[in-house]
């Protein structure tokens, strides 16, 4: 461990780590004093924390987590931040709901998977994200089923790259269904690929946050990463492949059935999706929703449900996916009453 701990003051032995730690002009410091509701003195390689005592204790806990990734590789942004908060958030709940467990099971912090990329290391952030992790590198065919921000799309690449880098994989596949394009594609201007990259975009996003951007460029020049819309697939099969078919709730079932049966020998295929963000046109069922129902029982498969405690991006969007949630289950219902009658 890189720092000392006495009293309410931290040290640390790595002044690049500290300056990381407490972030540009010290924004981190400013949003845990904000948030802990102590104030925090920095001095030289020291940090020292007044307020009251639960508060400073969980303020250690949170610097000395936060510092012990640093030096284990990660990187600390605001996002990640968020998600540190909401975890103790959820630890302080779970402790309230488990009068009868003892505190030392119950602080016991979780011991979640890592992804280890060129670029950063990459943990797990909650008991689905976890399981997710694990049924990839353990199943074939993966389904990661849940609301935006839950880090479905981002866990599955890190683990493509990850084990292509192990040379596990020959290659990485990415594809999503180019719904908003529909015929308009061959009116865009451009070559092929120019006229898909809008709706690849989050995939390249994902890619540059595990690779350099230099390397990614000859992954893509070699065929060593293939990123196309759904429709591209038809035809083929994938062999010593990690496949991943993005935004999964807006292939049709016949897509749908088309993609999983491109699964070769040594390949390993993931589905992402939302099934409340669906954008088929009115009286169309989504694949996803299909594949879910006929494939659920199936031992060789694993479906992952996500909720909006995964959520890992601003803590805005939780509530914002809350509240969708809650809607489309009062709409369903509203529906069935309806057909009832």
């Amino acid at each position: 461990m890189g720092f000392i701990e006495s009293s309410n003051t931290l040290r640390f032995s790595s002044n690049k780590l500290l300056i990381e730690l407490c972030g540009q002009l010290d924004i981190n410091l400013s949003k845990i004093e904000s948030w802990a509701r102590v104030q925090i003195v920095r001095r030289g390689n020291a940090l020292s924390i007044y307020g009251a005592k639960e508060d400073c204790d969980i303020t250690r806990k949170l610097i000395s987590d936060l510092y012990s990734d640093l030096e284990r590789g990660k990187t600390l942004d605001e996002r990640e931040l968020d998600v540190y908060f909401q975890q103790i958030k959820d630890e302080k709940v779970k402790q309230i709901k488990s009068k009868n467990v003892s505190d030392e099971v119950v602080n016991k912090k979780a011991s979640y998977l890592e992804i280890k990329t060129q670029k950063k290391l990459v943990q797990a952030k909650s008991r689905n994200q976890n399981s997710f992790i694990n049924s990839m590198l353990n199943k074939e065919l993966v389904f990661g089923i849940g609301p935006a921000g839950t880090g479905k799309t981002y866990l599955a690449i890190a683990v493509g790259v990850s084990l292509f880098s192990q040379g596990l994989v020959e290659k990485i596949v990415l594809t999503r269904p180019a719904v908003e394009a529909g015929e308009r594609l061959g009116f865009l201007p451009g070559d092929m690929k120019e006229k898909v990259d809008p709706y690849m975009q989050p995939l390249y996003d994902a890619l540059n946050d595990f690779l350099p951007g230099k390397v990614v460029s000859k992954m893509y020049e070699r065929g060593s990463i293939e990123i196309a819309p759904l429709a591209f697939m038809r035809g083929r099969t994938l062999k010593d492949a990690f496949i991943v078919l993005d935004e999964g709730q807006n292939a049709s079932p016949s897509q749908m059935k088309m993609f999983l049966t491109r699964l070769g020998i040594g390949s390993r295929m993931v589905v992402t999706g939302d099934i409340t963000q669906i954008d088929l046109p009115k009286g169309f069922k989504s694949g996803l929703v299909e594949a879910s129902e006929i494939l659920s029982k199936m031992k060789e498969v694993d479906f992952i449900k996500f909720n909006d405690v995964d959520t890992v991006r601003h803590s805005l969007v939780r509530k914002i996916a809350r509240a969708y949630e809650k809607n489309s289950i009062q709409s369903v219902n509203s529906e069935n009453l309806k057909n009832d009658s």
